[in-house]
Order: structure tokens, then C-alpha cells, then sequence
């Protein structure tokens, strides 16, 4: 018998579509195809990445991977998993369920060190832990103990760009952070090991330079099924899931700490919850055992959270009064909130309206409000027919709400982090069949946001799927978005490519070995005069882009050939323009270096070319005083708010 067999046959009954259990076989074997090899060779290790999509279900991708790597020899599986007991109780447990050939071992198994190590040295074992600085050392003292060291070992870092990096990165003096150092320190007490990461949001993993222990040597994308919803979904030009509300009604209902904070509930906040009852009603009269979500997330701050659950319990009460008066304006509020969800769901639209009403007159009394942050112990169960759940952070990462129908989304940072508002996409998940009772309420600021974020999710996807080598990985940016938290970067590692910016090489070659090149270069360009321009297809441009031969002992790293090359076939796609303009002069007599930012044109070419395609300029140097003639380029984006991050 095989793990491996065992962990599909259980997927094959949980998932609502067996081929979905396939498609993560394949991902699995994917990444067994690139892994160490656990039963050859010396010393060996490799680190990959595993990237899904946000509640996409990479937990089943993890153990189909990691019951895998036990089929072919790993005999030390470790899984580090969140902090947070909840999730790593899930972690837990999931594990268990999964490996039923396994000896499982859990973080209280580590603290009886001669038990641990019998246990590990008698065979296979999956070790779940947390990333906490005492686990984490304790484990490895107890592997040192024993001499272990020859033991092939898979280590899976769930969510591995959020506490496995190193914090202290922009300090640039060498100073690391505690768990980033102890996972460090863990991968290398193994002769043999893979580093395995998991994440939906890698933007700070590939950001980090392209020697970096913690940067992907190869990555695996995770598809999901079919029955997930995600980004497109809510955040294409023609959903009709996402709800604008001022963002002004975020400060009514987190007031911060004002003594008297108003106790009136937004209109926003009225018609979020009106819907979600509908919603709700209409799943719990369809099927008995339906017991529906809703979220809001809109501030970290606790005072703001006890707040807003005020607010939450008087409009049960107030919906509960309404309805019994048969009160106009509730009914009215009730309807609006029927028609819209009518117009994305054709059954709701079947059903009588007045019927809902009783409905919800009779399950309101149901209604729960529950707190979930760093100060209670409350859990994201739901066990009632209405379970309002309101929190922060501990909403976030790694949650997932079953059923959940509405969310009431309303964090507003200054300069929002890409990956971090990404990861409180809890309405993401396999929620097909109910799509058209999802609805996101949110600030047009917001959904600007979130937009841009779906977009940088599509540009990494795609390039990742059309260039399988790490050489290259772009993080396309738009409207003022950063990447990830500035603290995982060291200052001056990363590289932006802006709309409207211009980048050149700040010398090329022009010694015999450049012939070839600008002789291919010639041939490519002859049908073009001097100080002319024709439009061009951009796969075409970048190809011209292959053929210059920078001087590399001038360069900034700024232009980076394969960096510049991608960029143009990410802007190609995202922005839906498949040419570009290719501007050509010869004779000329450039000679001294530039800034690779600085521009190498200076005779008006700029003004000739419309600036709305991208334009490569391309000027060919004059044979003299024995260098040989070579074409210098420089590149320039159109006009626009986004950016291409990437590691120089």
C-alpha cells in the first residue's frame, strides 16, 4: 500500500469533483519530479515553492505532496504550520486524518526528547509544529541529541513568506530574526532535505535576491478546482458581487477611541446584513443543515471590534422589532436586498418573498455575534443559522469560514501591502454553488485595491507559467500598491521597472565579440530608415531586446536583458496590447556611459514616437578607433500608475 493512495482515496470523498483529487496528484508529482531525490547521492538540498491561490485548498496539496515524498524514501516529513493554536490544531488534525500509515507526532511529543527519538528512528514519521522560537529550538536540540543527521527529511513551511523570513532584512547589518534563523538551522542539520514552501501570496519570497536560501529553485503552481471562486470572480469589470460604500461610513463604525462612538449602523453596513439574511434564509429553507457566515473586517483595533458587535446585536434587535411591527422601512430594506441577490441567483428569484420574510422572522432569534481576536477564544464555527463574525488579523491568514456568503471588508492602510490584503480574502474559497448569494461589500478605494491585486496575481501566474526557470520573477504593481512589508527586503535589492519610465544599458560592448549580434541586429532593422519608427508585435521587440550585448562591467542592474524582456510580455498581457514601436537611427556617436535610468536619446526622438505603446529606441554607434559598431537601446513604457518590482 502507498500514502499516497491512502491521502487521494479520503481527498476523492471530500471534494465535490474526483478529477480535483487528480489535479493535485499531478501537482504533487510535479514537485517530486524536482525535489532531492531522498534515495541517492551524498549531501543534497533544494527548497521549492508550492503556489495556490487563496483558499484554494493547498492543505490537500500538502499532504498529497508529503505522503508522496514518504512513498519514495523521505523518512522525516516536518510540516511547520502558524502559531495560532486554532490552525495549527487544523494542521494537526488534517495530518492525522491523511496518514493513517504514519506515526504523527505533534509539538507536545517533542518535549519527551528519548520517546521523540525512538519514535523518528523507528520509521517514517510527519513531525507538526509550529513556527514558535521554543518548539522550533527544541526540536532541533532533540534531532542533535540524537544524531540523526542522515535522515532524509521534507520539510513543508505552510504560509512560508509570512513568519519564516528574515524581519530584520532591511536593517542590512546581518542581523536575522529568530525563526528565520531556527528554520535556517533546521534544514541544514539534514545531510539531505528539501525546503518545500507553500503560500498564495510569494511576492516577498521573490523578492528576495536570486542567491537568497529563502527564494524559490523551482516553483509549482497549484490550480484549483472548479467549483473555487476567487479574484476573477469578484473582481473582473463584469461582476456583479462587489458593492461600493463611502469610505467615510468606515469611520462610523471604527470610531476608534471616542468616548461616545454613534450607535447608528451605516446604511452600508445595513444592506450588507439585510443580504446576507436573505441569503442565508433562502439556503436554510432550501437545505435544513445550512448554517451561513458573515464577516466584518475593518479594523485591527480591539475597541473598534467591541463596537462594531454592539452595532451587529442591535440590528438583530432591531430586525427582530421590524419584522414583528411588520415595519415598512425594514420590509422595504429586505426587498432591496431579495432583488439584488435575485439578479445573480435565478432560484432566490423563484422564491416568494413574503415566504423568506416568515422565515426570517422566525431564525432571527438564531442570530450569533461572535468576536474572533487576540483576546477571546472564540472559534469560526457555525452552528447557528446566522453567525455574524467580526475581528481583525485573526480573520486573516490561513481562516476559513464555511458557508460564509457576505463580507464586510473596510481595512484602509496608508500604502496597502499587496500579499498582506490579499491574504484577508476570506470570501475566496470553493463556494461555487453559492455564487450567486456571495457578495463583497467594500470602498471604491478599496475595490481600486483589490483590483490591482488581482491583476498582480494573473501577471505572476502567467509568467510563471510560461517561464518555468526562476530567472525571472516580476511583480506587476498598479496605483501606489507595494509588493509586500519592507522589512523581509534589503534596501537596494529590488529593481522597478514604472509606467512612462525609460532604461537603457549604461554601456554596450564594442569589442570583436559584439559582430555577430549587431550583425543579426543589422539584418532585423534594415527595413527600417534612419530616425523612422514602425509599429511592431512585442514578442518581436523582444526578441530584437536578446540580440544587445550590454557591457556587464558598467552595469547598475538596473537593465537586466531577461528582467526587460518579461517585463514587456507581462505588460503585453495584462494591459491587452500585443505591439508595440520600434524607433531606429544609425551613425551616431554616443561614447560615454550612462545611468540606466538617464536616457540615451538626445536629438528629439522622444517627441517623434507617440508615447501610448511601448517603444524601444534603438541607435546604432559608429565603427571608430577600433571599437566595433554595436546597437545601444533604450526602452520606454507608456504612461501609467503600475510597476514591475523584481530582485536585481
Amino acid at each position: 500500500m502507498k500514502h499516497c493512495d491512502q491521502v487521494l482515496n479520503l481527498l476523492r470523498k471530500q471534494v465535490s469533483n474526483p478529477s480535483e483529487a487528480d489535479d493535485i496528484k499531478k501537482t504533487a508529482a510535479e514537485v517530486a519530479s524536482k525535489w532531492v531525490d531522498p534515495l541517492t547521492g551524498d549531501k543534497e538540498e533544494t527548497n521549492g515553492l508550492i503556489y495556490g491561490l487563496v483558499q484554494s485548498g493547498k492543505t490537500g496539496v500538502m499532504t498529497v505532496t508529503g505522503a508522496m515524498g514518504a512513498d519514495e524514501g523521505y523518512r522525516t516529513i516536518i510540516i511547520l504550520t502558524s502559531d495560532i493554536d486554532p490552525l495549527y490544531e487544523q494542521t494537526l488534525g488534517r495530518a492525522q486524518e491523511a496518514f493513517p500509515g504514519i506515526d504523527i507526532l505533534g509539538k507536545k511529543d517533542i518535549r519527551d526528547t528519548d520517546s521523540f527519538l525512538q519514535r523518528i528512528k523507528g520509521g517514517t514519521c510527519a513531525i507538526i509544529v509550529t513556527k514558535n522560537s521554543a518548539v522550533l529550538t527544541t526540536l532541533i536540540q532533540n534531532f542533535e541529541k540524537g544524531r540523526v543527521r542522515g535522515l532524509t527529511c521534507l520539510i513543508i513551511d505552510d504560509e512560508a513568506d509570512q513568519a519564516s523570513l528574515n524581519t530584520k532584512a532591511k536593517r542590512s547589518d546581518g542581523s536575522r530574526s529568530t525563526i528565520n534563523g531556527l528554520i535556517e538551522n533546521l534544514r541544514a542539520f539534514f545531510n539531505k532535505n528539501t525546503y518545500l514552501q507553500v503560500t498564495a501570496t510569494p511576492q516577498a519570497l521573490f523578492l528576495q535576491d536570486g542567491n537568497h536560501a529563502f527564494r524559490p529553485k523551482f516553483t509549482v503552481l497549484s490550480h484549483p478546482g472548479a467549483e473555487y471562486v476567487g479574484g476573477d470572480d469578484f473582481f473582473s469589470n463584469e461582476s456583479k458581487l462587489v458593492k461600493e460604500f463611502p469610505l467615510s461610513e468606515i469611520a462610523v463604525i471604527a470610531p476608534g477611541p471616542q468616548p461616545t462612538p454613534t450607535a447608528t449602523i451605516p446604511p452600508s453596513l445595513l444592506r450588507a446584513l439585510d443580504t446576507f439574511m436573505v441569503g442565508a434564509t433562502f439556503k436554510r429553507t432550501s437545505e435544513a443543515d445550512q448554517n451561513c457566515a458573515f464577516l466584518c473586517h475593518v479594523s485591527t483595533k480591539t475597541i473598534d471590534h467591541d463596537h462594531i458587535v454592539n452595532l451587529l446585536r442591535k440590528y438583530k434587535q432591531e430586525l427582530a422589532g421590524g419584522l414583528k411591527s411588520n415595519n415598512a422601512a425594514v420590509i422595504k430594506r429586505l426587498r432591496s436586498a431579495y432583488e439584488d441577490l435575485s439578479s445573480t441567483h435565478p432560484s432566490l428569484a423563484r422564491s416568494n418573498f413574503d415566504d423568506l420574510l416568515s422565515s426570517i422572522a422566525f431564525f432571527s432569534p438564531g442570530i450569533t455575534v461572535k468576536l474572533v481576536n487576540g483576546e477571546t477564544d472564540e472559534d469560526v464555527a457555525v452552528r447557528s443559522p446566522y453567525n455574524l463574525f467580526v475581528g481583525g488579523n485573526k480573520l486573516g491568514r490561513g481562516v476559513t469560514i464555511k458557508n460564509l456568503l457576505v463580507s464586510y471588508y473596510g481595512r484602509n492602510p496608508r500604502t496597502p501591502q499587496a500579499d498582506t490584503v490579499l491574504q484577508h480574502a476570506r470570501m475566496y474559497g470553493y463556494r461555487r454553488k453559492d455564487i450567486g448569494l456571495l457578495r463583497l461589500f467594500l470602498p471604491k478605494e478599496l475595490h481600486i485595491v483589490f483590483r490591482a491585486i488581482n491583476k498582480m496575481e494573473q501577471g505572476l501566474r502567467e509568467l510563471i507559467a510560461t517561464n518555468p526557470t526562476e530567472e525571472f520573477r516580476g511583480i506587476y504593481l498598479e496605483g501606489g500598491l507595494n509588493p509586500t512589508r519592507k522589512n523581509v527586503l534589503v534596501p537596494g535589492s529590488i529593481g522597478v521597472y514604472t509606467g512612462g519610465g525609460n532604461y537603457n544599458p549604461s554601456q554596450i560592448t564594442r569589442d570583436s565579440s559584439v559582430q555577430i549580434q549587431t550583425s543579426k541586429l543589422d539584418m532585423l532593422l534594415d527595413h527600417i530608415g534612419d530616425k523612422q519608427y514602425v509599429q511592431m508585435p512585442i514578442t518581436e521587440i523582444q526578441a530584437l531586446i536578446e540580440h544587445i550585448v550590454p557591457d556587464t562591467s558598467e552595469s547598475e542592474r538596473v537593465w537586466d536583458t531577461v528582467a526587460i524582456a518579461a517585463s514587456m510580455g507581462q505588460y503585453a498581457k495584462l494591459s491587452g496590447t500585443n505591439v508595440g514601436y520600434v524607433y531606429v537611427d544609425r551613425d551616431r556617436e554616443l561614447q560615454e556611459r550612462r545611468r540606466e535610468t538617464q536616457g540615451i536619446l538626445s536629438g528629439g526622438e522622444v517627441g517623434a514616437v507617440p508615447d501610448q505603446k511601448l517603444t524601444l529606441f534603438l541607435l546604432r554607434t559608429k565603427l571608430k578607433n577600433g571599437q566595433q559598431a554595436a546597437w545601444w537601446p533604450q526602452l520606454r513604457f507608456p504612461v501609467g500608475r503600475y510597476a514591475f518590482a523584481f530582485s536585481i
